[in-house]
């Protein structure tokens, strides 16, 4: 019980600290990989995407490719989220375990907006309904050096088309996990540490440097998760997020549903955000729900699990005088 009162008072003490100072930072928009802001998953969106320290599905290598290596299934997950002005934002990753080799997965971030004007430098126009197409190819990989800490890399190769201009990039993220405690998980990230580099006419647009921090609490037998980030993008403003997942008991019998999960926090526009989540088999149903002044936001998503692949420990055992490995 004692653990437990430490543990909750720490996130807690930790969320109202960084909220106090990161409450009223500005948000950035109009970079080159600010599209790459908006998140993946419905379930760590509807947690504020607080999820650098939890990253324990499919949506890992988008947050902290390093938390791949808590996933024991093959998992498919993909994601579909409408925008304003026929705007569609979707991501979609495998991830593949290889047992104690680590694991693999593949990803990718693709946005579409349409209905453009293209103008020339005197007003006239010269193309109507014109479109812009983002698209991020992720290939990461992640392994345990020990027990409580993991490490991941990911690759990124970027494509940017806007009206007939197009270019690519590459660049690199990097991830660390940490446990300290059974239940508590410390993340973080560095994302474009190479950083990609598109150049649609002239001029080559860089992707700055983010660091991203987390911190995340399982407590209550796993039924509460509570989740807290901080965000710093190169020369801007750090910025602030925090979530919540409250989640039955997972049915072993027969029964088609076997777990409700409900999830709330704010995220980096310092609005409130919602969702909830139903695991029927081996489905998992996720959608997410925030306001936005241009109005509300509406994410789904949906996950295949499948084939559980062991995760080999070795550990001496002995037995008349001789010593053996179980795995």
């Amino acid at each position: 019980m004692k653990r437990l009162l430490f543990k909750l008072l720490f996130i807690f003490l930790s969320i109202v600290g960084m909220h106090w100072q990161f409450a009223l930072a500005e948000n950035y928009y109009g970079m080159a990989n600010d599209y790459l802001q908006y998140g993946a998953g419905a379930r760590s969106l509807a947690m504020g995407g607080a999820y650098v320290a939890l990253a324990d599905e499919a949506s890992a290598p988008y947050w902290n490719p390093a938390g791949l290596t808590q996933i024991s299934q093959h998992q498919f997950l993909s994601m579909y989220a409408p925008f304003f002005e026929e705007t569609t934002y979707s991501f979609v990753s495998y991830v593949h375990p290889l047992g104690r080799l680590g694991t693999l997965a593949i990803s990718d971030v693709f946005l579409h907006s349409a209905g453009y004007e293209e103008v020339d430098y005197e007003g006239n126009v010269l193309g109507s309904n014109k479109s812009i197409y983002k698209n991020v190819l992720i290939i990461s990989y992640a392994n345990r050096l020990h027990r409580r800490f993991s490490l991941g890399a990911t690759v990124k190769l970027v494509y940017e088309q806007v009206m007939e201009y197009s270019g690519n990039g590459q660049g690199m993220d990097l991830g660390m996990l940490y446990e300290p405690l059974n239940g508590m998980k410390i993340g973080l990230a560095v994302q474009n540490v190479i950083q990609p580099r598109v150049a649609l006419r002239a001029e080559a647009d860089a992707y700055k440097i983010n660091f991203k921090g987390g911190l995340a609490v399982k407590t209550l037998s796993n039924h509460l998760t509570l989740t807290a980030d901080v965000n710093k993008l190169v020369d801007e403003k750090e910025y602030f997020s925090a979530g919540l997942e409250i989640s039955s008991s997972e049915k072993t019998t027969s029964s088609l549903l076997k777990r409700i999960d409900l999830r709330a926090g704010f995220n980096n526009l310092q609005s409130l955000t919602c969702g909830l989540g139903l695991k029927i088999g081996f489905l998992t149903v996720d959608y997410a729900f925030n306001t936005h002044e241009m109005g509300n936001l509406h994410k789904f998503a949906i996950t295949f699990s499948w084939g559980t692949i062991p995760k080999g420990t070795a550990e001496p055992v002995l037995n008349s005088g001789k010593s053996h490995t179980r795995f």
